[in-house]
């Protein structure tokens, strides 16, 4: 069988511009070029490329409850629940920054963290990878942060994993990380 060339082989930005800069948003356009000759504005969030920008925590109590905070989503106008998670700050490793997010929304801290995996939330219009983190070894450090979160929640393992294959919860961190704990057996140790 024969493999046609696709449009896509070699693609370049012929041009590019900034339409809006403010409350730490960029949106760009780029003037794409195609192999064939055609051409496409793209446009999306300015980000890190395919480098980590963000950082996500799964951290389970030694009861098997999930950490989740609630937090106020206004394109969704409403609170929802997610994982402690953040942006990377500059210089941070990921690891850093999970354990900054930890402390920060839950007043929670650990010394064992392990990465369990990576996403991008929205690759078509928005540049960085999430990193996953999870812990089951917890310890009080402080207060979470109450002007980011509306309220802590411990909610049994089982029951957040039960939702998550029902659609109750819509974060995407959320749901990757219960589905990367739960087939990696994490909640099992």
């Amino acid at each position: 069988m024969e493999i046609l060339p696709s449009k896509f082989d070699s693609i370049k930005v012929i041009g590019s511009r900034t339409i809006y800069n403010k409350h730490d948003r960029v949106v760009l356009v780029d003037v794409l070029e195609f192999t064939d000759g055609s051409t496409y504005e793209y446009v999306y969030f300015k980000g890190t490329g395919y480098k980590p920008s963000a950082v996500a925590v799964a951290a389970l109590t030694e009861d098997n409850k999930m950490i989740l905070t609630k937090q106020y989503r206004h394109p969704l106008h409403r609170a929802i629940q997610n994982l402690p998670a953040g942006g990377m700050k500059d210089g941070e490793t990921p690891r850093q920054a999970a354990l900054r997010e930890l402390e920060e929304e839950t007043g929670y801290t650990t010394e064992k963290l392990e990465w369990i995996g990576r996403f991008c939330w929205a690759p078509g219009s928005m540049g960085g990878i999430v990193e996953v983190f999870f812990t089951n070894s917890l310890k009080p450090k402080g207060n979470f942060n109450p002007n980011e979160i509306v309220n802590i929640e411990l909610v049994d393992f089982n029951k957040v994993l039960k939702g998550v294959v029902e659609g109750d919860y819509v974060d995407s961190a959320l749901v990757i990380a219960t589905l990367l704990v739960s087939v990696k057996k994490l909640n099992q140790l």
